[in-house]
């Protein structure tokens, strides 16, 4: 997963998952797929499948 195309990432986690990632701080947290809830993604082109969905939420202190 690319956050940050400065920093590379390990993610021993291998649970489906989401991320905050704290653009200040750098830090990336889990969100549990639980967590979140997709209404619907878009029209495919042909002949190809959705193999997975991967979110980031980007957060910063206000």
């Amino acid at each position: 997963m690319i956050v940050d195309p400065s920093k590379v990432f390990y993610d021993p986690n291998t649970q489906a998952h989401h991320h905050f990632y704290n653009t200040a701080s750098g830090q990336l947290t889990d969100i549990d797929a639980d967590g979140i809830s997709i209404q619907g993604l878009p029209t495919l082109p042909a002949g190809v499948e959705t193999e997975g969905v991967d979110i980031i939420v980007r957060i910063r202190p206000t």
